[in-house]
This record gives structure tokens, C-alpha cells and sequence, in this order.
């Protein structure tokens, strides 16, 4: 069972999510004087797929940071191919990554579905969950061109509009897990994350009569070792007690995959406690995001940082460099983070405090640098300069903050607006 601090967190966050699809649709008062702003940060494209022969529609989720960050941040892609969780999806998304135990991710979602069903057409085997006639699963569009679309028309799109990093994840539920279970084991780089929900029954399944998936999965990791693969699936324990066989299924390929201990793979399979087949889909999703992003791998304490000897900048980067070779993309510090101290921005104002000056402006400039907009950030290396007797340079840095405020932080502008006439006037007392 899931703790209840969790359970919590997803009621807020669909709560929150409830109240954004309120504002989005447009909902009117015409006794009401207030004015009504959408907050959401979902955009709708239209792909034309010539692999498909099909309009698609796509939902993007962009992290809340997205346009506030440099150029510098790139974010994993999510695939998700039930687009009934969407919404909640992209709510645990967004709370698991402002408390640091998963990366900000774009996700990606189908609003109006596909034509055809793409997945292979296994062979039902080792699988009573479906009606005994079928030998085989009932899928009437190819996989290949599935893949085909993600990877010469999916992929390139969004990588010509959006920052996505080079680190992709899909999610199938129930039987769409049949297809990121096929691209684990027949296209393995397509994805680097495969999350496969409801997915107990799918497992017995095989390419040929008599195999399952059990053994293409294993078949698949050891055909690619060194490949950093990361690979969750699941079913409610409901599902379970109705057919035996997905917990047998979900036991045996637990059992096999425990065989390979490399840190280029994050392998789970298990059967999940307390849910019902649809219902498992957050919680599952949850216990995925806590398999492939360790908490204690994604959260680090930034004070360790700054009690190692030498420069804390120096520290910081080196364990994120690690971390991006582990995961094969660029991974930045936390710029800023409300509910934690873990951040450039906490780091620097403790390094500040502590009168550790050179490097609270070393790190505040990094925190500019990932923060270009940011009126404050800008403000806050003002100060530490000014601390540290670079006044010329404060005053300079602080302009800019003023011209950052009247473009985006309009509200603070009278505060920086009288910080940059102290630092002004500190420099001509010097002069005297």
C-alpha cells in the first residue's frame, strides 16, 4: 500500500489539476467583475504521418520552468499511450519533479487516438485474462510503422520544437503495454524507459506460439549489454487473484531479471498491493519513477557540497556529471526550489551568509546563467558582488535586473529600481 503522504500528494495535485480545467474551459460570470486567465501548460499539435496515413493529434506537457530556463536545460520525453490519464499523469509528473525525485519531463500524450491498434500480433499463450478463443491478440496495425513514426516523425518533431533530451520513456497500460514491452525487446533504443501498467496478462503473451514475453525480454538484455535500459511493469494484485498466471508471470520475469545487477539497468517487475486493474495507474507510475530515479541518486543534499574541501561548484558539478553519464544526458542542478534548500539559489545564499564570497558569486552566476530572465537572480549576484566590494560590476549586473523587471517581474522593479541608487551611490562615495 502506498503511503499516505503519497496518496496525498496525487489528491492535491488532481485536485489542482481539476481547477486548471475549470479556467481552461472558459467558464464565465457575467456578474463577476474579476478577470478569468487560463493556467495551464499543455499546448495541441496536429502531425501529419505519412507512416500512419493519419492526422495525429498530439497534447504537450511542458514543465512549468520551460520557457524561464536556458537554453542550456533539455528535458526526457514522456510517450504516454493511454491518453485517458494524461491529466494526472502530467500532475505526478510535475510533484515528483519539484521535489526532486524525478527530471522535469515533457509529456506527450494522443487526444483522439489512432486508426489502428499497433502492436504485434502475439500469440495469447500463456495468458487467461482474454476469451479462450483468441490465439492470438486481435492488433490490426503493424508495429514497425509505430516505430517508424516515433523515430523519423514523433522524435524529429519534437526535437525541432521543443528541448528534449536523449532520454525517451513510453508508457502503455493494460493492452497498449504490448507495444512498450515489443520495443524493449525488438527496437531497445528507441526508448530508454519502458513502463508497461495492467501489463501481467500482456507478459505471457509471445512472438510464437509456446514463448512469452519473459523470455524476449531476457532474450533482449542480453543481446544488449552496456545498453543503459530501464524497464517497470506491473498489475494490480486484483487482477491477480481473477488469473493466477499474471502473478506467476510478473514473479518469473522478477526472478530472471534479478540475475543482472549492471548499474546500466533499472529492472522491476511486481505485482502491486491493494489495486484494481485501472486504478493501479498512478500509484504504478509512482513506483516506476522511484525504480528508473533513485531519491537519493536525484536528491541530493546540497550542504554536502559545501562542506567538501575545495570549491563547492567544483563538487556540485562533479557529482551531475555522474549523474548525466548514468543517465546519457545533460542533468543541471536544481536552479531554485520552494520546498527545499537543495538549489543553486539556497546554496548561494548560504555560501553568502557564511561570507564565503567568491564562491556564492561563482555559484549565483551559474544560477543567472541557467535563469537568463530572472530579474531576481540577477539582483541576487548584485548583491553578492556588492558584498564582496565589486561594486562597478554590481552596478552593472543590476541594470540589468531593472531592464529583466520591466519586461518580467514588473511588481519588484521600485525594489531594484532603489537597490541600484545604494550601489550607485556607495560608488561615489568611494570616488570622494
Amino acid at each position: 500500500m502506498l503511503p499516505k503522504h503519497t496518496l496525498s500528494s496525487i489528491i492535491l495535485m488532481l485536485i489542482m489539476i481539476q481547477g486548471i480545467t475549470a479556467q481552461t474551459n472558459g467558464i464565465s460570470n457575467k456578474s463577476s467583475k474579476t478577470k478569468s486567465t487560463p493556467l495551464a501548460f499543455i499546448q495541441q499539435h496536429t502531425l501529419t504521418s505519412k507512416f500512419l496515413e493519419q492526422e495525429v493529434a498530439i497534447d504537450i506537457y511542458l514543465p512549468k520552468t520551460y520557457a524561464e530556463d536556458s537554453n542550456l536545460h533539455t528535458y526526457p520525453l514522456i510517450v504516454l499511450l493511454e491518453n485517458e490519464f494524461f491529466y494526472q499523469i502530467t500532475g505526478v509528473v510535475k510533484h515528483l519533479s519539484s521535489v526532486s525525485s524525478m527530471p522535469e519531463a515533457i509529456v506527450v500524450g494522443f487526444p483522439k487516438g489512432f486508426e489502428k491498434f499497433y502492436a504485434p500480433k502475439v500469440y495469447t499463450n500463456n495468458s487467461n485474462f482474454w476469451p479462450k478463443s483468441w490465439k492470438q491478440m486481435p492488433f490490426d496495425g503493424a508495429p514497425d510503422k509505430f516505430v517508424d513514426f516515433f523515430k523519423e516523425e514523433l522524435f524529429k518533431y519534437m526535437s525541432e520544437q521543443y528541448r528534449i533530451a536523449d532520454y525517451k520513456m513510453i508508457v502503455g497500460t493494460s493492452p497498449t503495454s504490448a507495444f512498450p514491452l515489443h520495443a524493449f525487446c525488438k527496437a531497445p533504443k528507441l526508448f530508454q524507459a519502458h513502463v508497461a501498467i495492467a501489463a501481467g496478462d500482456i507478459l505471457g503473451m509471445g512472438y510464437q506460439p509456446g514463448e512469452t514475453f519473459i523470455d524476449a525480454i531476457i532474450e533482449s538484455i542480453n543481446n544488449n549489454q552496456g545498453y543503459k535500459a530501464h524497464l517497470y511493469i506491473t498489475s494490480a494484485d486484483d487482477d491477480a487473484d481473477y488469473d493466477a498466471t499474471i502473478g506467476k508471470n510478473l514473479e518469473e520475469l522478477e526472478r530472471q531479471m534479478s540475475a543482472f545487477t549492471t548499474s546500466n539497468l533499472k529492472l522491476k517487475a511486481e505485482v502491486f498491493p491493494n489495486e484494481s486493474h485501472y486504478g493501479v495507474v498512478l500509484p504504478a507510475f509512482i513506483s516506476a519513477m522511484e525504480t528508473f530515479f533513485p531519491k537519493e541518486r536525484w536528491n541530493p543534499d546540497f550542504r554536502d557540497f559545501e562542506k567538501e574541501p575545495g570549491n563547492m561548484l567544483t563538487s556540485m558539478d562533479t557529482y551531475y556529471h555522474e549523474l548525466s553519464e548514468e543517465y546519457g544526458y545533460t542533468i543541471l542542478p536544481k536552479a531554485e526550489r520552494w520546498n527545499s534548500g537543495n538549489s543553486l539559489q539556497a546554496s548561494a545564499n548560504r555560501l553568502l551568509r557564511q561570507k564565503r564570497y567568491e564562491e556564492s558569486i561563482q555559484v549565483y552566476r551559474r544560477l543567472v546563467t541557467y535563469r537568463p530572465k530572472s530579474a531576481q537572480a540577477h539582483s541576487m549576484l548584485a548583491s553578492a558582488l556588492e558584498a564582496n566590494n565589486n561594486l562597478e560590476e554590481a552596478l552593472v549586473i543590476h541594470k540589468k535586473a531593472i531592464a529583466l523587471a520591466k519586461q518580467y517581474d514588473n511588481g519588484h522593479l521600485q525594489y531594484y529600481t532603489e537597490h541600484m541608487k545604494e550601489i550607485a551611490s556607495k560608488i561615489e562615495g568611494s570616488k570622494e
